[in-house]
């Protein structure tokens, strides 16, 4: 017997129609003893159900288990779910539990020179420098300590202008000249000389005010220097900055006065604890990083500008309730996770996620530390164990009308399997066309059997009119007596149900491996449960309709009513 000849017979047994045959008497045993026939059901396809003891899955090919009086969708929005199909779908639990979200920050960094503790020593006159007592870079100055001589006959005039102001005696002459030698560059202790030899100082000598190490030597002994001219920097060791550099990302986690600890591999025994100082204002848009300070004594000089600093930044400990990532679920309405109830019952419950971390999602309202939910087997659960009807709980007191997406209705896993005979019938009439048999109109009663119950919870949304024009062209397959009318009535119910198939559940359609084709010459379209294309409306060409990624929004072009096509339409 042909697939959907078998598919369309269980599909009325479904739907509650009568059947025939005698029934096996393991069942007739079942009914004496409890007054109801006793029901069999597919493990992977729980909503398919029979009678037949010995009968086997039509989907799947799987032997049918007996179904338990307890399987289904409780009071509470609760699913019960038998035992024998937990395991089958491997449903593992795990319990929500507070665990420690804090991160590890770890980040590298080199030990700079603090800009602060720079001096440079810059002539303001004129002269020779002479007597160069610094000769290299890094040797070690102290406050106090002779640098170099200069001459300058700038200053020597001004030395003269002084001694006369002393024989003079005039105070407030030899206070403005004592303030133009200090403006010259002469320091108060070689004034103060002069003041009290009387005698000239021809090679000015230039002392340290500062100590440190020599940065840079910018002159040589008996240059000739002008006003301006730089010619040493300074620099103390005594205090160093490492400047550490960490992701864009992790800024958010770092703020100044965090404690750190601080490893150099140059100097093991240096200084580990540290605070941040300072976060520069801005981020280097080649590494996408940000730098911070970090002030460190160095009066042992074991930290040496240039060195390597490996950082762990000491982050408050943070702990949170959480679930396994994997046991997350999200759909249009949110996030959400399956909850075990125990005794097999299961109810989605909606959560609010906080980060992830590592294989851990916290979980910041919903549930209760101890609660199992579902971390393996909720896929299975949701699509073939009938939890959408707990689903739909999540979904009370939402209005749904005409312009609610197709792909937003709360469509469980019963009205789905429902919604599935219409396109059975599409797959149905395609066979019947390409291996050249009659329909039997028996087998479209169950699709039509289904369009008032579906129409009385949808019948305010864009679903109605899905089944409004389905109806029409499964009552036009029924009573068609040629190909050409079958033919007629296969576009138009592809008509009517393209919206579903390409906006309601195409991912759905996609897993089951269900197949659009389009007739290249009148642009209808069938279904195909494999390949290759066997075009129904003749030999015509034919293309693959692909099905759209729910993620990525409508694929422009796929809807039905933005074609212009004639249903009607002959062999091309």
């Amino acid at each position: 017997m042909r697939r959907f000849l078998l598919l369309s017979a269980v599909a009325l047994a479904s739907c509650g129609q009568p059947s025939t045959g005698d029934k096996p008497s393991a069942v007739e045993t079942v009914e004496a003893q409890t007054g109801e026939a006793q029901l069999y059901t597919c493990p992977m396809h729980p909503h398919y159900i029979s009678e037949d003891p010995n009968g086997s899955c039509p989907i799947c090919g799987m032997d049918l288990v007996p179904a338990q009086a307890s399987d289904g969708v409780l009071g509470d929005g609760s699913v019960a779910v038998s035992p024998e199909i937990i395991q089958t779908l491997g449903v593992r639990t795990e319990p929500a539990r507070v665990t420690d979200f804090s991160r590890e920050l770890r980040a590298f960094g080199t030990v700079e020179a603090n800009e602060s503790l720079q001096a440079s020593e810059t002539s303001r006159l004129e002269g020779w420098i002479s007597d160069l007592r610094v000769r290299a870079e890094g040797d070690t100055v102290r406050r106090g300590q002779l640098l170099y001589r200069i001459y300058s006959a700038e200053l020597i005039g001004a030395q003269k202008d002084l001694l006369n102001s002393l024989r003079i005696g005039n105070p407030r002459r030899i206070a403005s000249v004592r303030q133009r030698l200090a403006s010259l560059g002469m320091q108060t202790g070689t004034i103060d000389r002069v003041v009290e030899t009387g005698e000239l100082v021809e090679r000015v000598p230039i002392y340290a005010e500062s100590s440190g190490s020599i940065a840079e030597i910018m002159v040589a002994d008996g240059e000739y220097v002008r006003p301006g001219t730089p010619v040493l920097r300074l620099q103390d060791y005594g205090e160093v900055w490492v400047i550490a550099r960490i992701p864009e990302g992790e800024l958010p986690l770092v703020r100044e006065g965090l404690p750190l600890t601080l490893k150099f591999p140059s100097a093991p025994d240096a200084n580990g604890e540290g605070l941040v100082d300072y976060i520069y204002p801005t981020i280097d848009p080649a590494t996408r990083t940000a730098q911070l300070r970090i002030s460190l004594p160095n009066t042992d000089g074991r930290l040496r500008p240039g060195a390597y600093a490996d950082i762990d930044f000491n982050l408050s400990r943070d702990e949170r309730l959480s679930v396994p990532a994997e046991a997350v679920l999200r759909d249009s309405k949110g996030a959400y996770v399956i909850a075990a109830l125990g005794e097999g019952r299961f109810i989605a419950r909606g959560v609010t996620i906080g980060e992830t971390a590592g294989d851990r999602t916290a979980i910041l309202s919903g549930l209760s530390a101890g609660e199992f939910v579902v971390v393996s087997g909720q896929f299975m659960l949701g699509s073939e164990a009938n939890l959408r009807g707990g689903f739909a709980q999540r979904s009370q007191g939402v209005a749904f009308g005409a312009d609610t997406p197709l792909s937003e209705l709360p469509i469980d896993a019963t009205t789905l399997a429902q919604i599935d005979h219409f396109t059975d019938q599409a797959l149905y009439f395609h066979e019947a066309l390409t291996d050249g048999y009659a329909i039997d109109p028996y087998f479209v009663d169950p699709a039509l059997a289904l369009v008032d119950p579906l129409r009385s919870r949808f019948g305010a949304t864009a679903l109605n009119d899905v089944l409004t024009q389905a109806e029409a062209a499964l009552l036009q397959a029924k009573s068609s007596d040629t190909p050409e009318d079958l033919r007629t009535a296969l576009a138009g119910l592809m008509w009517a149900l393209e919206p579903w198939l390409l906006e309601g559940a195409p991912s759905s359609y996609a897993a089951r491996g269900v197949i659009m084709f389009e007739d290249t010459g009148s642009g209808r379209r069938w279904l195909q449960d494999a390949r290759p294309a066997r075009n129904p409306y003749g030999d015509g060409g034919s293309i693959l309709v692909p099905w759209p990624d729910p993620m990525e929004g409508p694929m422009e072009g796929t809807a039905m009513p933005s074609r212009d096509i004639d249903t009607h339409a002959g062999h091309q």
